[in-house]
This record gives structure tokens, sequence and C-alpha cells, in this order.
């Protein structure tokens, strides 16, 4: 493959510069930000692979990415958890809405949340495509904050963990596979989630348009 211009190499080279410069902060804000509900260019799970990878001889040095994602989870989920504390269930199934949560997932996990409280919302956390739901539902069903932070933050820390392993496993044999390429990659990963968060965003429009 030809190499990539010199203004994308370089662009890359200062991102990884400044990157490394400031990586746990990074990280935090990273987390932060998606567990928020705000979708970002690359998946945090995917980032926090790379960091295991990266990180991989170094057990102090994992700890403190677990430690520091958990935290960064604990925090960036007061947000939804704060406004539908706020304003209610239908703030709620709006933002479900915008990530593409059906209503019949919101209902099933409010009524075990409100059953369950702490053991509910460290389950769900858990769950590939309830994490965030967690964070609607726990405000809407007034689950207090010492049972809703501590249990995210516990989940958040088994979780981030698994992630963690998996880069440190299978992150040499990626590294073999796409090395040559990793600044392709780099260019082209952001463009392609682009795409998709507007393809998303555009085939929810139509569906808005045709339940109204």
């Amino acid at each position: 493959m030809p190499p990539l211009p010199a203004v994308f190499r370089d662009a890359i080279r200062a991102l990884v510069g400044v990157a490394l410069a400031h990586q746990y902060l990074l990280l935090f804000v990273v987390v932060a930000i998606e567990e928020a509900g705000v979708p970002l260019p690359a998946p945090s799970d995917v980032v926090i692979a790379a960091y295991g990878y990266r990180a991989r001889d170094d057990p102090q040095a994992l700890a403190i990415v677990v430690l520091v994602c958990a935290a960064a989870s604990t925090v960036g989920t007061l947000v939804p958890y704060a406004l539908t504390w706020r304003f209610g269930e239908a703030v709620a199934l709006r933002m479900a809405g915008w990530l593409e949560i059906d209503r019949a997932t919101v209902k099933r996990w409010e009524d075990r949340i409100k059953r369950g409280g702490f053991r509910a919302v460290f389950i769900g956390r858990l769950v590939p495509g309830a994490r965030v739901v967690m964070s609607l539902l726990a405000g809407t069903s007034k689950i207090p904050l010492y049972e809703f932070s501590p249990a995210v933050f516990a989940a958040a820390a088994l979780y981030w963990s698994i992630w963690v392993l998996i880069g440190v496993t299978l992150g040499p044999a990626f590294r073999r596979v796409a090395g040559a390429y990793i600044e392709y990659w780099l260019v082209l990963l952001p463009i392609a989630v682009i795409l998709y968060l507007v393809f998303r965003y555009v085939r929810a429009r139509r569906r808005s348009a045709a339940h109204s």
C-alpha cells in the first residue's frame, strides 16, 4: 500500500503524542463522555482494549486503567441519571429513542430496577444493550445515589477488566495482522463510525416520521 500523505502522518503523530502525554486524563474523558450518552468516533471498549495491549507487561498500569475507567463510568452515568431523576420517564424514553433502545427494553428493566435496586443496576450494567438503560431508569425509579453509583463502579470495574484482558491477550495477534496498516485504520475508523452515526440518525428520523 502507498504511504499516507504527510499531512495525515503528521496529524496522527501529533494526536498520539498528546494521548501519550495525558493518557489517563484522556481515557477518563473518553469513557465519561460515552457513558453520558454521547456517541464517539471509536467505541470506548476498543480504546480500553488498546490501553490493555500497551500496558500488558505492567500490572500496576493495567490496574490504573481499570480504576480510571470505572471512575469515569461512575461520573459519566450521573448525567442521564440526573436528567431522568429530575424530568422523569418522558425524558428517559426520548433519550432511549435517540440511542435506539426500544420501549419494551426500557419497561422491562424499569421493573427490574425498582425491585432490585443495587443488584439490578449492577447486573444490568454488565448486559450488552442494557448498560445505558440503567442510567436512565435508575433516575426515573428514584434509586438513591448511594446505591446507584457504587453499583455502576463495581460493574464497571469488572466490565473494563474484561476488555483490558482482551487487549492483553488478543492485542499482539491483532498487531501482527494489522500493524502494517495501522495508520489507515486510524484514519478510516472515525470516518466509518461517523457515517454509521449519520445512518442511525437518518433512520431514527424516518421512524419518528412514520410513527407521527
